[in-house]
């Protein structure tokens, strides 16, 4: 890969910017010319040797007057849609922020308008650099568990559930669009989909506002708009039954994302706990006989394996953009996820199974 030299601009300046700063200016030839957040300049919370960058509080003026070659939009999901257009209506390449848009219809803009700007997008599923995430999908496109049979996806988290969390935009549906089924949601989906390589056919699920306010930083109580749980079953290529469930108010769980999966051959569990480890049983022979005592016997993944590493998002796109062929999470991924959201949406509304167009 070559160090071809990236101007690089952030929208958004909130926490996930700072992940955003850590991979893709960390690399070598990418200076970073801006950041814009309407936002007090003072009340940023961006540190490290980027933090300096020229600061503006008009994404436009930005980019009128920095001209990036990439834009990062970290901000709240309602802006995404907006500001990735603006983006590449100057010219940028984009990695946006999950969930893709705060609608399917957004996110189709989104596609269109990057294809028509012969631009590179990409969707910060940062899953997809997990270790164990890779191996999983490697043995599954190996033939190693044998014809898929069913999924179980799990993410749980507590924080929102704390009370020492106070309010934020993602308690807001105006800003956020969703709440557990967005923010996690995304996640669980694509990362089937990455693992398995089968599509969504139809869904059908529900969602809760289990907490109806927090205070906020003042002290002052704001009302919850977000679902707070969300639970779905899904058809997928083949009739694989998945079955998933989120929350963001389970005590005692803090970033607790697991997929499980059975084949003819085999089954296999991963979780964001162990990036270097699956849980595995599988081979024809062994799973020949019956077993009456559960045991998934916890593994390493291959020292080589796990070293060898990937471009890690949202950095990846800074490769494609050089010319490397990489494996990264693009805005077609994330149209992908968001139309499985749809469904959801549409299901809860009807009470019944949605196709996934």
């Amino acid at each position: 890969m070559n160090d071809l030299p990236l101007r690089y601009a952030l929208i958004g300046a909130g926490g996930i910017a700072q992940a955003h700063l850590q991979t893709i200016a960390a690399l070598p030839g990418v200076t970073v010319v801006g950041i814009a957040d309407p936002a007090d300049p003072r009340t940023w919370r961006l540190s490290g040797p980027h933090a300096g960058a020229p600061r503006f509080t008009d994404a436009e003026v930005m980019l009128r007057e920095t001209k990036p070659d990439l834009v990062s939009v970290c901000t709240p999901n309602k802006f995404h849609h907006p500001f990735t257009l603006l983006a590449l209506a100057h010219g940028a390449h984009v990695a946006c922020e999950k969930p893709m848009a705060m609608t399917v219809a957004e996110a189709e803009a989104m596609e269109a308008a990057r294809a028509r700007a012969g631009k590179l997008g990409s969707i910060n599923f940062t899953y997809r650099n997990v270790a164990a995430f890779r191996f999983a999908r490697e043995l599954i496109a190996g033939g190693e568990l044998g014809r898929l049979l069913r999924v179980n996806v799990v993410y749980l988290q507590s924080f929102l559930g704390a009370p020492a969390t106070p309010h934020s935009w993602r308690n807001d549906v105006a800003l956020a669009g969703f709440g557990a089924l967005g923010d996690l949601g995304v996640h669980m989906i694509d990362g089937v989909h990455f693992l398995t390589g089968l599509a969504y056919r139809r869904v059908v699920g529900l969602a809760q506002t289990l907490i109806p306010e927090k205070p906020d930083a003042a002290g002052t109580p704001r009302p919850v708009t977000t679902d707070t749980n969300a639970a779905w079953l899904a058809e997928l290529d083949g009739g694989v039954i998945g079955t998933f469930e989120t929350t963001q108010i389970a005590p005692g769980y803090g970033n607790f994302f697991r997929i499980e999966l059975s084949g003819e051959h085999g089954t296999l569990a991963l979780h964001s706990d162990h990036p270097e480890e699956i849980w595995l049983r599988a081979g024809a022979t062994l799973t020949r006989y019956a077993t009456w005592k559960t045991d998934l016997p916890l593994q390493k993944l291959p020292t080589e394996f796990a070293g060898r590493g990937a471009p890690t998002t949202p950095a990846a796109i800074v490769h494609a953009i050089r010319g490397a062929k990489v494996d990264f999470p693009t805005f077609a991924d994330g149209l992908r996820a968001q139309r499985v959201v749809g469904a959801i949406l549409s299901s809860m509304q009807t009470g019944a199974w949605a196709p996934v167009a």
